[in-house]
C-alpha cells in the first residue's frame, strides 16, 4: 500500500479505538504505519532513513521483520518504557506508536503479496483468499480503502471530541458508569450538565430538565437548576440520565477550619475573595447557640443543612444559605468549600 493509505488507516483506527483526536497520539500512529516500510530502500521511510533501511533490506525479505508481531511488540515495549521512565505522559501516546505499526501490518495482508506477520515463521499472511480480490499498490481498490478510511477518520475525532465511542454510546443507553466517568474527567476543568428525565418524588410531577452537577455520590447525581440543590435517587427519581460537558470552569477544594471563632467574618472574606463564584460547603461545624438556628425546609429539595444538637452537618450548601444559619454563631470544625467559577445560571 502506499504510505498515504497506511497513514489515514492509521489516524482514522487510533482515533476510534482510542477515542482520542489529540495530535500526539494521532502524529505517533501515523509514525508507526511508516516503520514496516523501512525494510526497503525505495519505500518514503526508506528514502529518510536509507542507511537503516539499506542494513535491512540486505538482510530480510521485504514485508517479512519489521511487518511482523514480533516488531510490534519490539515498538510496544519501547514505548511503553520511554513513556514510564522518561516522558512520564499520556498513556494513548505510548499506545498509539505501536497501534499504528499494528494497523499499517495489517492492512498489508489485503495486498496481493500479503506479509510475513508470525516472522520468523516464513508463512505469508494473507487475508483475501481470490487473488483477483486483493488489493494493488496504487490500484482502483486502494483508493478505495484511502476514501472510507479518511471518512472513518472524520467520524473518529468527532466521535473524539464528543468524548469517543464508550460516552456516545453510554449516553444513548442513559448507562450509569459512562456518565458517571464522564463527569469525574470534566468537572475539574468544565460545567458538565445533566439532561434528567423523572420525577419530583414530592408530588411525582416532571422534573425533566438541564441540571448543573455539582458531584455525585455513587452513582446518582447532586445536582441544581440555580434555584435548588436536589439528588438523584432521593428528590429525583430518573428514568433517563445523559451528560453534556459544558463551558469552561475553574473548581476549587479548600478547607476551611473555625476555631470557636466568629464564623460570619471568614465566610464574607471567602465570598469577597470569589466574586461571581457559586461557593457550596460540605463537612459539620460545633456552633455556640444551636438554639437560634434556623433551617427551614425547602420543598422537593435535599437538606443541604442538617441541625443535630449543637452540630450543623452542611452537604453541596449554598454559602448564602450558610451564612444566614450562621449569623452571631461561633463555630468549631472544618469544612470542605467547592468554588466553582463562573457562577451557575440557569435557562
Amino acid at each position: 500500500m502506499m504510505s498515504l493509505t497506511h497513514a489515514a488507516i492509521a489516524l482514522s483506527g487510533t482515533s476510534l479505538i482510542l477515542g482520542t483526536a489529540e495530535p500526539l497520539p494521532l502524529g505517533l500512529a501515523v509514525l508507526g504505519s511508516q516503520i514496516p516500510d523501512i525494510d526497503t530502500t525505495t519505500s518514503t521511510v526508506g528514502k529518510i532513513c536509507y542507511p537503516v533501511s539499506s542494513w535491512i533490506e540486505d538482510r530480510f525479505p521485504h514485508r517479512s521483520i519489521t511487518h511482523s508481531l514480533l516488531a510490534t511488540a519490539g515498538i510496544t515495549a519501547v514505548s511503553l518504557g520511554v513513556n514510564y521512565f522518561w516522558l512520564h505522559g499520556s498513556i494513548k501516546a505510548a499506545i498509539a506508536l505501536p497501534l499504528g505499526h499494528l494497523l499499517s501490518c495489517f492492512s498489508d495482508t489485503f495486498t496481493k503479496q500479503g506479509v510475513q506477520l508470525f516472522y520468523p515463521n516464513p508463512a505469508w499472511a494473507i487475508s483475501v483468499s481470490n487473488p483477483r480480490r486483493r488489493l494493488k499498490t496504487g490500484g482502483a481498490g486502494e483508493l478505495w480503502v484511502l476514501g472510507i478510511a479518511i471518512a472513518l477518520l472524520t467520524l473518529g475525532i468527532h466521535l473524539a471530541n464528543g468524548g469517543g465511542i464508550t460516552q456516545k454510546v453510554s449516553q444513548n443507553l442513559g448507562l450509569r458508569d459512562g456518565i458517571v466517568r464522564v463527569y469525574n474527567e470534566n468537572a475539574s476543568t468544565n460545567k458538565v450538565y445533566a439532561r434528567i428525565t423523572g420525577y419530583w418524588t414530592s408530588d411525582r410531577t416532571s422534573a425533566d430538565g438541564k441540571y448543573l452537577i455539582l458531584g455525585n455520590e455513587g452513582k446518582e447525581f447532586v445536582v441544581t437548576d440555580g434555584k435548588g440543590v436536589y439528588k438523584t435517587g432521593k428528590q429525583i427519581i430518573t428514568s433517563k440520565v445523559t451528560t453534556t460537558v459544558g463551558e469552561a470552569a475553574r473548581t476549587e477544594i479548600k478547607n476551611l477550619t473555625f476555631n470557636d471563632e466568629d464564623a460570619i467574618p471568614a465566610l464574607e472574606q471567602l465570598q469577597q475573595a470569589y466574586p461571581g463564584a457559586d461557593i457550596y460547603l460540605n463537612g459539620e461545624l460545633t456552633v455556640d447557640f444551636p438554639e437560634d438556628v434556623r433551617i427551614p425546609i425547602e420543598p422537593n429539595q435535599m437538606a443541604t443543612a442538617v441541625l443535630s444538637g449543637s452540630r450543623i452537618k452542611f452537604s453541596y450548601c449554598g454559602l448564602d444559605r450558610a451564612i444566614a444559619f450562621l449569623k452571631e454563631q461561633y463555630a468549631v470544625g472544618t469544612i470542605e468549600i467547592k468554588v466553582v467559577q463562573p457562577r451557575y445560571h440557569s435557562t
